[in-house]
């Protein structure tokens, strides 16, 4: 059984970094705006890409953090939907942030490990480059709703409640600050905010430094070996 798991594992790994680079970028900016014109069935669809991620990590992981973090992250939401139809409050928005901050950080940790380890450098990986950046994103998203939720004075221009919108504007905001770019209509106040916002914008310069780095040497490591080694 053990080997039949490590077979999977390896067949599937780099092949999965691809599938859940486009399943993340799906949830963020397809689904995200989608949800927040209200389109009928998006939240579902939502539900059932959240489903195909925590699939795809375990498979790509099956460490026992990156299991326990994505039940919990699933036990939020889905707790975070269910109150939300009797009786919304800030306690969803906590709920919510809890479950894309735990999703984020599993992803973070496997994909890193499977981009950063030693290896051929190959396509797959490459792509699970962009997915850890997606990742990284995510969970400032997450954060910054936090800070929003415990303070109405966080963000100038926007007030973090619960909305169909949250999601898709805090994803606005966190990649305005990892791009560099800036999101222009709205400001972190909160001082724990604009410390995120920086940390943030410095790992979003710092990156792709990294990143290029270390395939160049994971591609020389590899030429350097002999045939069939």
């Amino acid at each position: 059984m053990r080997q039949s798991w490590t077979d999977l594992h390896e067949r599937w790994r780099d092949p999965l970094l691809t599938v859940l680079t486009i399943l993340l970028a799906l949830l963020m900016f397809v689904l995200a705006p989608l949800r927040a014109e209200k389109i009928p069935g998006a939240q579902e669809v939502g539900f059932a890409l959240v489903a195909l991620v925590t699939g795809a990590v375990l498979i790509l992981s099956g460490k026992r953090f990156a299991i326990w973090a994505l039940l919990a992250a699933i036990l939020f939401a889905a707790i975070a939907a269910i109150h939300r139809l009797y009786q919304p409050s800030i306690l969803d928005v906590y709920l919510d942030a809890s479950a894309w901050l735990l999703i984020s950080l599993a992803l973070i940790l496997e994909v890193g490990r499977a981009v950063f380890g030693p290896g051929r450098v190959t396509y797959h990986r490459v792509v699970g480059a962009v997915l850890l950046y997606l990742a990284m994103g995510l969970a400032f998203a997450a954060l910054f709703a936090f800070i929003g939720a415990a303070s109405d004075s966080a963000f100038s221009g926007f007030v973090v409640k619960d909305s169909t919108s949250l999601a898709d504007v805090m994803i606005y905001f966190s990649f305005g600050a990892l791009t560099g770019i800036g999101s222009g209509d709205i400001t972190a106040l909160h001082p724990v905010a604009r410390s995120l916002v920086l940390v943030e914008a410095m790992i979003g310069q710092l990156y792709p430094a990294t990143l290029l780095a270390r395939i160049v040497t994971l591609e020389v490591e590899d030429r350097g070996r002999p045939p069939g080694a």
